[in-house]
């Protein structure tokens, strides 16, 4: 068996208003009974460990139904420090649920182990059985009653990644409002890709990527040590998945392509400086340099972020060195090669000279935060989904228009003048000829044709200087 069709764990799925499924788990834990499976163990742990296995079985078969899902037997594992036990997973209601509903025939199971000379093993694991989809087909069970458990959309970590508590102030309630207000909005739509159950498979099976869980809609944001650093928005599963997938996706049923801010974070930064980038530059792109060799845009954008993310450059060094070996085979990660990069990124923008090696990214992604939040509260007043991937969104194509004036907007109205170029990423299902994308092309012709004459005006007042 392949551990690449593992889910990474037991999730929790609600379905507390729907009586059809309560009346199936209702009959599987009268057959536990009958059969002398559940002894006396306590019913209502029982209960919710059933509604847990079942969903998640049936969840994981409609995405892969070859996919396992992985959980512990060992004891340590449902402590109340540790995830399963948060979740309120006890390990004795675990395993009598597990064990029964294997001995009833109703999934399949393989125990997991662990080498101790080799250092390696696999967690125990298990699939629902043709037989469970049948019960829960008989019961009229359907994917849209079945939702995650509520999870805190705002959280707080320090420097190391590990969530910290806050003081909640009318800042912090606003903010997971807001955010509860969009994820509830994004569950009433469905989202899917257009491929097969075994194309997505084989394309997940060679990025070694885990699989895909529809159900994983709800967003939250991250903050770094505090409201002002960070802030992004996560855990939607289009943003976990390979980009090769996202041309693919599809909202409620209709093509959808995407919009993307280029060189954002780079043109964030000549803001916080006071300059204008496309004033100093022209209309270039700014991550690309002209004078380095063999490197193309995508390492040279990786240079930047890096340098300007990392708290010295030995750090920014070792970073870029993992980035050439993982991905740029045709460059050899030498010193000399590196700090070239280095070097020409620097000498590129020396108006952020007291930018690089700052750690300064958590500051960056707070402004984008900013914005991504403006586009997605301003989209959900029109009715229309967006799905943040960070610094581009993706949209139904009939809304690619109000999606490029809603992007251009959150720069103003945030009061940044480095406005980004906007580009469009195409959906493998879009056609060019539909009517609406005629505004879209009306609207960056207009964009374009101002730039140009602001650039125009830019330059006769630097000769006339």
């Amino acid at each position: 068996m392949d551990n690449l069709h593992y889910s990474r764990s037991i999730d929790v799925h609600r379905i507390s208003e729907y009586p059809e499924v309560q009346k199936e788990i209702s009959y599987l834990l009268s057959l536990l009974k009958e059969a002398g499976l559940i002894k006396n163990s306590p019913r209502k742990r029982i209960l919710k460990l059933l509604k847990v296995v079942i969903l998640d079985l049936y969840i994981a078969s409609l995405n892969d139904p070859v996919r396992y899902i992985s959980y512990s037997r060992a004891k340590g594992a449902y402590r109340k420090d540790q995830r399963l036990g948060k979740l309120f997973l006890g390990y004795g209601p675990m395993i009598t649920v597990v064990d029964g509903l294997k001995s009833l025939g109703y999934l399949e199971d393989h125990r997991g182990f662990y080498d101790r000379d080799r250092r390696t093993g696999f967690e125990s694991r298990m699939r629902s059985t043709s037989k469970l989809i049948d019960l829960i087909d008989n019961y009229a069970v359907v994917p849209s009653m079945i939702s995650r458990e509520e999870e805190n959309v705002l959280l707080l970590r320090d420097k190391e990644g590990t969530e910290i508590p806050y003081p909640e102030t009318k800042a912090s309630t606003e903010m997971r409002d807001k955010l509860t207000s969009y994820n509830a909005f994004l569950e009433r739509h469905e989202i899917a890709l257009s491929l097969s159950v075994e194309e997505v498979r084989e394309l997940l099976l060679s990025r070694r990527s885990s699989p895909i869980d529809y159900t994983r809609k709800r967003l939250c944001r991250i903050f770094s040590q505090d409201f002002k650093s960070g802030g992004r928005f996560y855990k939607g599963w289009w943003q976990e998945m390979p980009s090769e997938l996202r041309p693919y996706i599809t909202i409620d049923g209709e093509a959808a392509s995407e919009l993307d801010y280029g060189g954002q974070h780079l043109l964030l930064s000549y803001a916080l400086k006071d300059h204008e980038y496309r004033w100093l530059r022209g209309p270039d792109d700014p991550y690309a340099i002209k004078s380095v060799q063999n490197a193309d845009r995508a390492l040279m954008k990786q240079v930047f972020l890096t340098c300007v993310n990392a708290e010295s450059k030995e750090k920014a060094v070792l970073s870029i060195r993992s980035e050439i070996n993982k991905n740029y085979k045709n460059l050899t990660s030498t010193d000399e090669v590196i700090h070239s990069l280095i070097d020409a990124t620097i000498d590129n923008h020396p108006e952020l000279s007291d930018s690089f090696f700052t750690g300064a990214w958590d500051e960056l992604q707070y402004q984008d935060s900013l914005i991504a939040d403006y586009v997605l509260s301003h989209m959900q007043a029109r009715g229309q989904v967006a799905l943040p991937v960070h610094d581009s969104f993706i949209v139904q194509d009939k809304y690619m228009a109000h999606l490029y004036s809603t992007m251009k907007e959150a720069y103003r109205m945030l009061g940044i003048d480095s406005i980004p170029k906007v580009e469009i990423k195409k959906g493998a299902n879009t056609t060019y000829d539909k009517p609406y994308f005629k505004e879209l092309w009306r609207l960056m012709d207009e964009e374009r044709e101002m730039n140009k004459k602001e650039l125009e005006a830019v330059k006769k007042l630097e000769d006339f200087v």
